[in-house]
């Protein structure tokens, strides 16, 4: 065999099978040809890191699979300098992508890309990285295994279900700037939550056990998370693409003259998950949809946003009142939970606050949220924000007339969709405008 056959064996092997060589024990890499086995490379050692990660949490089991999780077989530290080279080796997409191309790119791929095709796991067909890939070649054998990979990939890091906000807007990133498919709608099969759910009940059962969670409806909104983050990543369906609908509604139409009225004023909304747009339930949140939709018809109101999921008012009164109040804001939105007397207590803090400091202070009767549902607790949260001079703002019945209400709760059965935020979004523009003293009736 020729040393230049070896070396072709050798990069052809790095990126299609999985090995068993220990971290320290890699001889001198062999650098494939710019083109697709180098963007294979860069997707398998994301892969490769993404189950270091998870190896860290099945150490910390008892019940996964020794096969796929041989625990005792790898230290801690170790797993975690691979996690750390992932981080490293996502932070300069374009000099990733113009080194696989083989265009003059500053990126080495001793420092980080490397070390992870080195740690050479042995990685199972019944690993649930594998298991999706495998069936979704089934479905686009048309398309090349990096690009099947690359989505799988996104699966295998979404399954770990604390990722949504960090890892997983890292891999996106990385992969769109490689020009990869990021959502299995680019490779033309349906995203419909049954279709999704198809998925599920068809890979269900076929994967080892894992330290994730692999059922039906597990892998059904793992499929949702990666079509909607795909989507809004690609601005396909994001804040910006809704606001650009909605103006064209004709009810939102009425309202544009007043919009561009508005004098100029800053806006601070501090909320839960419901207000934000890093959330895989809906393309955006009602908050910056009609925050988009002033900075194309009127950019002199500003908005700035205080949020963290599942915030209550006493984690809002710690963590963002101080800030929000020395910003000076002309309105404030509050959508908090509020189940104990502190948070009452904080949301009163906070209402008389901003009220003193000149501000209109605004909050809405029922967003749904399912850890509001108290209604004693709703009745006595109404009887604070009036005692505050809160603005309480009706919108429960409109929530509840609408035709689309069955249609609210996206697959988590806590968080909202699409046509719950476009209602929201009208009612939020309506509710500043009234700020403005301008009518929505006129």
């Amino acid at each position: 065999m020729t040393i230049r056959l070896s070396q072709w064996l050798c990069a052809l092997l790095t990126v299609m099978l999985p090995g068993t060589v220990l971290l320290g024990q890699s001889s001198a890499p062999s650098v494939p040809a710019p083109g697709p086995v180098r963007l294979a490379q860069l997707v398998e050692a994301n892969i490769v890191a993404v189950h270091a990660y998870q190896l860290l949490l099945a150490q910390k089991q008892a019940n996964t699979d020794a096969v796929c999780w041989p625990v005792d077989d790898w230290k801690a530290q170790d797993l975690e300098a691979l996690v750390a080279h992932q981080t490293s080796l996502l932070k300069a997409p374009m000099d990733a992508k113009r080194w696989a191309l083989g265009a003059p790119s500053p990126f080495d791929p001793k420092i980080d890309l490397q070390p992870l095709l080195d740690a050479r796991f042995v990685m199972p067909a019944n690993l649930p990285v594998n298991v999706f890939a495998d069936y979704l070649h089934s479905q686009v054998p048309q398309f090349r295994r990096e690009e099947i990979r690359s989505i799988a990939n996104l699966y295998q890091t979404v399954l770990e279900v604390e990722r949504d906000g960090d890892r997983l807007q890292d891999l996106y990133s990385f992969y769109i700037a490689l020009e990869l498919p990021v959502y299995i709608g680019q490779m033309g099969l349906p995203g419909k939550d049954t279709d999704l759910l198809t998925t599920g009940i068809a890979l269900a059962g076929r994967e080892c056990v894992s330290p994730v969670g692999l059922s039906a409806a597990e892998w059904q909104i793992a499929g949702r998370k990666v079509w909607n983050w795909g989507e809004k990543n690609l601005h396909i369906r994001d804040a910006q693409v809704l606001a650009d609908e909605l103006l064209t509604e004709p009810d939102v139409r009425t309202l544009l003259p007043k919009m561009k009225a508005v004098e100029p004023e800053r806006v601070a909304v501090i909320g839960h998950s419901f207000t934000m747009d890093l959330h895989w339930a809906s393309p955006s949140a009602f908050v910056p949809i009609v925050t988009a939709m002033f900075a194309k018809e009127n950019p002199a109101v500003e908005f700035r946003q205080f949020q963290a999921g599942g915030l209550t008012s006493t984690r809002a009164l710690k963590n963002f009142y101080a800030d929000a109040l020395a910003w000076r804001p002309n309105v404030v939105l509050l959508v908090l939970a509020n189940r104990t007397d502190q948070d009452l207590s904080a949301l009163r803090t906070m209402g008389e606050g901003f009220k003193s400091a000149g501000a209109r202070v605004v909050m809405f009767d029922d967003v749904h949220d399912p850890d509001s549902g108290d209604r004693q607790m709703r009745s006595r949260e109404a009887d604070v924000a009036q005692e505050a001079g809160i603005e309480v703002v009706k919108v429960s019945p409109i929530l509840a007339a609408s035709p689309d209400r069955s249609h609210f709760l996206c697959l988590d059965h806590i968080h909202m969709t699409e046509p719950y935020h476009r209602l929201m979004a009208k009612e939020w523009l309506s509710t500043i405008l009234n700020i403005s003293q301008t009518s929505k009736a006129n």
